[in-house]
């Protein structure tokens, strides 16, 4: 049977649509990219914890508050503290505790000073009608640090204050709390008694960190920690 031209075009047609439908079949042009984002603590020790630490020290002094133990000029360093013999009213002693962040996150700092023998303290202070407020023993600089009145405790015969550094404490940034200790020149003889190897300061530093906790220590240490 002979095909028309008519018939041969729409044939030829239907054969093209059915090549135009059958690329449906074949895949369209795509394609993909991913990336992967890897969030690592600060583990300079590599013990899989962060480093988030901080330190108390002091210059080690002799026996004339030099701050200079062996002479030689140079400032060394303790973690343990001093003994200060033969103190007399009157006396500037020379004392620098200093908070040091050691680790690798911004720190807001909170430090407790605590006096003990408390009783005898205060007995003196009020026998030579002096205040009994052991914070005006001490140079601490309200520029840098401020005093939070309602943190002040009494137990087991000692006073502790409690302050706030006003500043984030950035790595290996250090604060020094006070410099001196100045003994009351009001004291008497008998109100010395406590000194004999009896009276001491020790100085607790307290770290949080800095970042997304607010915009200063205490309510930083007030929100996180309850206090």
């Amino acid at each position: 049977m002979k095909m028309t031209k008519k018939k041969v075009f729409v044939a030829a047609l239907a054969i093209c649509l059915i090549a135009i439908l059958s690329l449906g079949s074949l895949a369209w042009f795509n394609a993909t990219d991913d990336i992967t984002n890897r969030f690592l603590i600060a583990d300079s020790d590599g013990d899989g914890t962060p480093d988030f630490s901080v330190e108390v020290w002091e210059n080690e002094n002799d026996d004339d508050d030099t701050a200079d133990a062996d002479g030689d000029g140079d400032n060394v360093i303790t973690h343990a503290g001093n003994t200060y013999p033969e103190i007399a009213p009157g006396d500037k002693i020379a004392k620098n505790p200093t908070v040091e962040n050691t680790g690798d996150y911004d720190q807001w700092i909170r430090v407790y000073v605590t006096f003990d023998e408390w009783s005898t303290i205060n007995a003196a202070c009020k026998a030579q009608g002096i205040t009994t407020d052991l914070r005006t023993w001490l140079d601490v600089d309200s520029n840098a640090w401020y005093a939070d009145d309602s943190a002040t405790t009494y137990a087991n015969n000692s006073v502790t204050y409690a302050y706030y550094y006003r500043y984030k404490l950035t790595e290996d940034q250090t604060a020094v709390v006070f410099n001196n200790v100045t003994i009351p020149g009001e004291f008497e003889q008998a109100d010395m008694a406590y000194v004999n190897g009896n009276f001491s300061i020790n100085i607790k530093a307290e770290a949080l960190q800095a970042d997304n906790t607010g915009n200063d220590a205490r309510s930083a240490f007030a929100t996180y920690w309850g206090k």
